[in-house]
Protein backbone atom coordinates (compact mmCIF):
# COMPACT_ATOMS: atom_id res chain seq x y z
CA UNK A 1 0.00 0.00 0.00
CA UNK A 2 1.33 3.52 -0.85
CA UNK A 3 1.70 5.65 2.37
CA UNK A 4 -0.40 8.60 2.56
CA UNK A 5 1.26 11.16 4.42
CA UNK A 6 -1.51 13.97 3.94
CA UNK A 7 -4.83 14.32 5.26
CA UNK A 8 -7.83 16.52 3.51
CA UNK A 9 -8.18 19.55 5.33
CA UNK A 10 -11.92 19.25 4.36
CA UNK A 11 -12.79 15.70 5.04
CA UNK A 12 -11.00 16.00 8.56
CA UNK A 13 -13.39 18.90 9.38
CA UNK A 14 -16.71 16.84 8.23
CA UNK A 15 -15.85 13.90 10.28
CA UNK A 16 -14.81 15.74 13.19
CA UNK A 17 -18.60 16.95 13.39
CA UNK A 18 -19.50 13.78 12.93
CA UNK A 19 -17.91 12.74 15.98
CA UNK A 20 -18.33 15.00 18.15
CA UNK A 21 -21.45 16.74 17.81
CA UNK A 22 -23.97 13.66 18.59
CA UNK A 23 -22.86 13.55 22.31
CA UNK A 24 -21.31 16.97 22.42
CA UNK A 25 -23.77 18.14 25.85
CA UNK A 26 -23.04 14.90 27.54
CA UNK A 27 -18.94 15.22 26.94
CA UNK A 28 -18.65 18.97 27.70
CA UNK A 29 -19.53 19.01 30.76
CA UNK A 30 -17.61 16.69 32.40
CA UNK A 31 -14.39 18.19 30.08
CA UNK A 32 -15.14 21.33 30.47
CA UNK A 33 -16.00 20.56 34.31
CA UNK A 34 -12.54 19.09 35.43
CA UNK A 35 -10.59 21.74 33.46
CA UNK A 36 -12.50 24.48 35.45
CA UNK A 37 -11.91 22.43 38.94
CA UNK A 38 -8.44 22.08 37.85
CA UNK A 39 -7.37 25.42 37.06
CA UNK A 40 -9.52 26.57 40.60
CA UNK A 41 -7.34 24.38 42.47
CA UNK A 42 -4.08 25.10 40.71
CA UNK A 43 -4.85 29.12 41.33
CA UNK A 44 -5.63 28.40 44.83
CA UNK A 45 -2.51 26.12 45.11
CA UNK A 46 -0.57 29.03 43.39
CA UNK A 47 -1.81 31.42 45.40
CA UNK A 48 -1.21 30.10 48.45
CA UNK A 49 2.53 29.05 47.81
CA UNK A 50 3.48 33.09 46.27
CA UNK A 51 2.01 34.06 50.04
CA UNK A 52 4.77 31.44 51.52
CA UNK A 53 7.44 32.90 49.57
CA UNK A 54 6.36 36.29 50.92
CA UNK A 55 6.35 35.21 54.18
CA UNK A 56 10.11 33.81 53.98
CA UNK A 57 10.97 36.98 52.69
CA UNK A 58 9.61 38.90 55.83
CA UNK A 59 11.02 35.64 57.88
CA UNK A 60 14.69 36.30 56.28
CA UNK A 61 14.61 40.39 57.17
CA UNK A 62 12.89 39.62 60.31
CA UNK A 63 16.30 37.04 61.26
CA UNK A 64 18.44 39.54 60.84
CA UNK A 65 17.46 41.94 62.84
CA UNK A 66 17.05 39.04 65.33
CA UNK A 67 13.21 39.23 65.74
CA UNK A 68 12.71 35.45 64.86
CA UNK A 69 14.42 31.86 64.23
CA UNK A 70 15.75 30.30 61.59
CA UNK A 71 13.20 27.84 61.94
CA UNK A 72 10.54 29.73 60.32
CA UNK A 73 12.61 29.59 57.06
CA UNK A 74 12.41 26.29 57.66
CA UNK A 75 8.42 25.82 58.15
CA UNK A 76 7.78 28.18 55.50
CA UNK A 77 10.23 25.85 52.98
CA UNK A 78 8.02 22.76 53.77
CA UNK A 79 5.33 24.48 53.17
CA UNK A 80 6.51 25.50 50.18
CA UNK A 81 7.64 21.85 49.30
CA UNK A 82 3.86 20.35 49.97
CA UNK A 83 2.66 23.27 47.77
CA UNK A 84 4.84 22.41 44.82
CA UNK A 85 4.03 18.65 45.11
CA UNK A 86 0.35 19.35 45.24
CA UNK A 87 0.64 21.05 42.08
CA UNK A 88 2.64 18.09 40.34
CA UNK A 89 0.11 15.86 41.19
CA UNK A 90 -2.83 18.04 40.43
CA UNK A 91 -1.05 18.28 36.53
CA UNK A 92 -0.39 14.55 36.70
CA UNK A 93 -3.99 14.16 37.02
CA UNK A 94 -5.32 16.27 34.47
CA UNK A 95 -2.55 14.54 32.48
CA UNK A 96 -4.18 11.28 33.07
CA UNK A 97 -7.78 12.54 32.62
CA UNK A 98 -7.16 14.34 29.11
CA UNK A 99 -5.34 10.97 27.97
CA UNK A 100 -8.31 9.05 29.30
CA UNK A 101 -10.33 11.36 27.33
CA UNK A 102 -8.82 11.25 24.03
CA UNK A 103 -8.71 7.40 24.53
CA UNK A 104 -12.67 7.91 25.07
CA UNK A 105 -12.85 9.40 21.31
CA UNK A 106 -10.33 7.27 19.75
CA UNK A 107 -12.87 4.64 20.55
CA UNK A 108 -15.84 6.40 18.99
CA UNK A 109 -13.32 6.24 15.72
CA UNK A 110 -13.40 2.74 15.86
CA UNK A 111 -16.87 2.11 17.02
CA UNK A 112 -19.21 4.72 16.45
CA UNK A 113 -21.78 3.26 19.14
CA UNK A 114 -19.36 4.59 21.36
CA UNK A 115 -21.15 7.24 23.72
CA UNK A 116 -18.84 9.98 24.89
CA UNK A 117 -19.97 10.86 28.46
CA UNK A 118 -18.65 11.57 32.27
CA UNK A 119 -18.73 7.63 32.66
CA UNK A 120 -17.30 6.16 29.74
CA UNK A 121 -14.11 8.95 30.14
CA UNK A 122 -14.15 7.84 33.71
CA UNK A 123 -14.19 4.22 32.68
CA UNK A 124 -10.77 4.60 30.36
CA UNK A 125 -9.19 6.62 33.65
CA UNK A 126 -9.25 4.05 35.82
CA UNK A 127 -7.81 1.82 33.47
CA UNK A 128 -5.09 3.60 32.66
CA UNK A 129 -1.92 2.13 33.44
CA UNK A 130 -0.47 5.43 35.32
CA UNK A 131 2.44 3.93 36.29
CA UNK A 132 3.46 3.75 32.52
CA UNK A 133 1.98 6.77 31.01
CA UNK A 134 3.78 9.27 33.73
CA UNK A 135 7.21 7.76 32.46
CA UNK A 136 5.63 9.05 28.59
CA UNK A 137 5.09 12.27 30.36
CA UNK A 138 8.65 12.46 32.03
CA UNK A 139 10.62 11.28 28.85
CA UNK A 140 8.64 13.83 26.70
CA UNK A 141 9.52 16.87 29.21
CA UNK A 142 13.24 15.92 29.48
CA UNK A 143 13.90 15.28 25.84
CA UNK A 144 12.10 18.85 24.70
CA UNK A 145 13.88 19.94 27.24
CA UNK A 146 17.27 18.82 26.19
CA UNK A 147 16.66 20.11 22.68
CA UNK A 148 15.86 23.62 23.91
CA UNK A 149 18.61 23.39 26.43
CA UNK A 150 21.43 24.47 23.59
CA UNK A 151 19.52 27.76 22.41
CA UNK A 152 19.59 28.59 26.03
CA UNK A 153 22.81 28.39 27.17
CA UNK A 154 23.26 30.30 23.81
CA UNK A 155 20.37 32.88 24.67
CA UNK A 156 22.55 33.76 27.77
CA UNK A 157 26.10 33.88 26.17
CA UNK A 158 24.97 36.84 24.02
CA UNK A 159 22.75 38.34 26.83
CA UNK A 160 23.96 41.83 26.05
CA UNK A 161 22.65 41.49 22.46
CA UNK A 162 18.63 41.91 22.97
CA UNK A 163 18.24 41.09 19.16
CA UNK A 164 20.43 37.36 19.14
CA UNK A 165 18.74 37.22 22.37
CA UNK A 166 14.98 37.31 20.77
CA UNK A 167 15.94 35.77 17.74
CA UNK A 168 17.23 32.52 20.47
CA UNK A 169 13.99 32.68 21.83
CA UNK A 170 12.16 32.01 18.94
CA UNK A 171 13.93 29.77 17.75
CA UNK A 172 13.52 27.64 20.88
CA UNK A 173 9.73 28.02 20.89
CA UNK A 174 10.26 26.77 17.24
CA UNK A 175 11.81 23.92 18.44
CA UNK A 176 9.82 22.81 20.99
CA UNK A 177 6.92 23.00 19.17
CA UNK A 178 8.47 20.88 16.34
CA UNK A 179 9.52 18.58 18.84
CA UNK A 180 6.47 18.50 20.59
CA UNK A 181 4.78 17.38 16.82
CA UNK A 182 7.12 14.86 16.71
CA UNK A 183 6.15 13.58 20.26
CA UNK A 184 2.28 13.88 20.50
CA UNK A 185 1.28 10.66 19.01
CA UNK A 186 3.11 8.70 21.45
CA UNK A 187 0.39 7.70 23.55
CA UNK A 188 -1.79 6.73 20.58
CA UNK A 189 1.24 3.82 19.73
CA UNK A 190 1.78 3.05 23.01
CA UNK A 191 -2.02 2.17 23.70
CA UNK A 192 -1.66 0.47 20.15
CA UNK A 193 1.27 -1.84 22.04
CA UNK A 194 0.29 -1.87 25.18
CA UNK A 195 0.83 -5.09 26.01
CA UNK A 196 4.50 -5.09 24.26
CA UNK A 197 5.32 -2.50 26.90
CA UNK A 198 5.63 -4.59 30.05
CA UNK A 199 9.09 -4.55 31.02
CA UNK A 200 9.92 -2.01 28.40
CA UNK A 201 11.96 1.57 28.54
CA UNK A 202 8.49 4.44 27.81
CA UNK A 203 10.66 5.75 25.59
CA UNK A 204 9.90 3.97 22.38
CA UNK A 205 6.43 5.16 22.08
CA UNK A 206 8.22 8.29 21.41
CA UNK A 207 10.64 7.22 18.62
CA UNK A 208 7.72 4.97 17.44
CA UNK A 209 5.92 8.60 17.35
CA UNK A 210 8.80 10.61 15.65
CA UNK A 211 9.05 7.73 12.71
CA UNK A 212 4.63 7.79 12.79
CA UNK A 213 5.19 11.24 12.19
CA UNK A 214 7.92 11.85 9.68
CA UNK A 215 6.44 12.88 6.81
CA UNK A 216 3.46 14.07 8.65
CA UNK A 217 4.13 17.19 10.51
CA UNK A 218 3.24 19.86 8.15
CA UNK A 219 -0.22 18.18 7.58
CA UNK A 220 -0.72 18.06 11.37
CA UNK A 221 0.31 20.82 12.31
CA UNK A 222 -1.90 23.00 9.56
CA UNK A 223 -5.13 20.50 10.29
CA UNK A 224 -4.66 22.11 14.72
CA UNK A 225 -4.00 25.28 13.27
CA UNK A 226 -7.70 25.28 11.52
CA UNK A 227 -9.68 23.40 13.78
CA UNK A 228 -7.65 24.20 17.05
CA UNK A 229 -5.51 27.21 17.36
CA UNK A 230 -7.05 29.67 15.30
CA UNK A 231 -10.23 29.51 16.73
CA UNK A 232 -9.26 29.66 20.72
CA UNK A 233 -6.81 32.18 19.76
CA UNK A 234 -9.84 34.30 18.44
CA UNK A 235 -12.18 33.59 20.91
CA UNK A 236 -9.38 34.06 23.57
CA UNK A 237 -8.36 37.65 21.71
CA UNK A 238 -11.48 39.22 21.89
CA UNK A 239 -12.63 38.38 25.36
CA UNK A 240 -9.45 38.63 26.59
CA UNK A 241 -9.52 42.54 24.88
CA UNK A 242 -12.95 42.61 26.81
CA UNK A 243 -11.12 41.95 30.35
CA UNK A 244 -8.69 44.26 29.18
CA UNK A 245 -10.68 47.36 28.23
CA UNK A 246 -12.53 46.79 31.68
CA UNK A 247 -9.36 47.16 33.19
CA UNK A 248 -8.00 50.55 30.93
CA UNK A 249 -11.34 51.98 31.64
CA UNK A 250 -11.87 50.67 35.61
CA UNK A 251 -15.19 49.12 34.41
CA UNK A 252 -14.26 45.84 37.03
CA UNK A 253 -17.34 43.77 35.95
CA UNK A 254 -16.33 44.20 32.24
CA UNK A 255 -12.90 42.10 33.85
CA UNK A 256 -14.81 39.18 35.35
CA UNK A 257 -16.86 38.62 32.16
CA UNK A 258 -14.38 39.02 30.23
CA UNK A 259 -11.88 36.34 31.79
CA UNK A 260 -15.09 34.15 32.57
CA UNK A 261 -16.57 33.75 28.95
CA UNK A 262 -12.16 33.20 28.10
CA UNK A 263 -12.72 30.03 30.54
CA UNK A 264 -16.09 29.06 29.80
CA UNK A 265 -15.23 29.13 25.55
CA UNK A 266 -11.83 26.90 26.09
CA UNK A 267 -14.02 24.90 28.30
CA UNK A 268 -16.71 24.76 25.72
CA UNK A 269 -13.97 23.79 23.27
CA UNK A 270 -12.05 20.73 24.81
CA UNK A 271 -14.84 17.90 23.07
CA UNK A 272 -13.13 19.21 19.99
CA UNK A 273 -9.43 19.90 20.75
CA UNK A 274 -9.45 16.40 22.23
CA UNK A 275 -11.29 14.61 18.96
CA UNK A 276 -9.31 16.36 16.87
CA UNK A 277 -6.21 14.47 17.81
CA UNK A 278 -7.73 10.75 17.66
CA UNK A 279 -9.05 11.68 14.49
CA UNK A 280 -5.82 12.49 13.30
CA UNK A 281 -3.97 9.10 14.39
CA UNK A 282 -7.02 7.13 13.61
CA UNK A 283 -7.00 8.45 9.74
CA UNK A 284 -3.20 8.70 9.36
CA UNK A 285 -3.06 4.99 11.12
CA UNK A 286 -4.84 3.79 8.22
CA UNK A 287 -1.76 4.00 5.37
CA UNK A 288 1.04 4.09 8.33
CA UNK A 289 3.23 0.83 9.00
CA UNK A 290 3.26 0.56 13.32
CA UNK A 291 5.58 -2.35 13.20
CA UNK A 292 8.15 -0.03 11.03
CA UNK A 293 7.82 2.63 14.22
CA UNK A 294 8.52 -0.32 16.38
CA UNK A 295 11.39 -1.77 14.46
CA UNK A 296 14.16 -2.03 16.67
CA UNK A 297 12.76 -0.72 19.78
CA UNK A 298 11.83 -3.48 22.02
CA UNK A 299 14.11 -5.54 23.38
CA UNK A 300 13.44 -9.53 23.68
CA UNK A 301 11.48 -11.27 26.75
CA UNK A 302 14.66 -13.74 26.79
CA UNK A 303 17.05 -10.77 27.35
CA UNK A 304 14.22 -8.94 29.77
CA UNK A 305 13.84 -12.23 31.97
CA UNK A 306 17.89 -12.82 31.89
CA UNK A 307 17.21 -16.11 30.04
CA UNK A 308 19.29 -15.16 27.41
CA UNK A 309 22.00 -15.23 29.52
CA UNK A 310 21.87 -18.17 31.77
CA UNK A 311 23.55 -20.57 29.61
CA UNK A 312 26.28 -18.04 28.92
CA UNK A 313 30.09 -19.85 30.03
CA UNK A 314 32.79 -17.39 31.84
CA UNK A 315 35.81 -17.98 30.45
CA UNK A 316 38.99 -16.26 32.39
CA UNK A 317 41.45 -13.53 30.08
CA UNK A 318 44.56 -15.24 28.58
CA UNK A 319 47.49 -14.04 30.30
CA UNK A 320 49.69 -12.20 28.13
CA UNK A 321 53.11 -13.93 26.59
CA UNK A 322 55.55 -11.79 28.34
CA UNK A 323 54.22 -12.22 32.21
CA UNK A 324 53.91 -16.40 31.26
CA UNK A 325 57.99 -15.91 30.00
CA UNK A 326 59.29 -14.13 33.23
CA UNK A 327 56.83 -16.65 34.76
CA UNK A 328 58.79 -19.97 33.64
CA UNK A 329 62.21 -17.93 34.37
CA UNK A 330 60.86 -17.83 38.04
Amino acid sequence: MKKRYHLSLKQFVHDLKGLVKPHYQASMWPLGGVMIIFLALSFIVGYFAQGILSSMGMAVMMIMYGMASPAAIGLALLELLIAIIVLIALSFFYSFFTTAAQFTYQDKVRHPEQIVSAGSVWMHYKHLRKNQLWRIILYTGLFVFLWSLPLDIIGGLVAKNQVLVIICRILNDIVMAWKGIEYSQANFLYRDRQPQFLGQSMRYALTASRRFMGGRKWNYLLIMLVVVFIPMVVWEVIFGALAYWGIYTAIYPLVYIGLLLMILGFAAYLPVIFASGALYYEEAKKTANLDEGFAGTFKPVAELTGEAYVHEVYTPKKTKKGKTKQDKKK
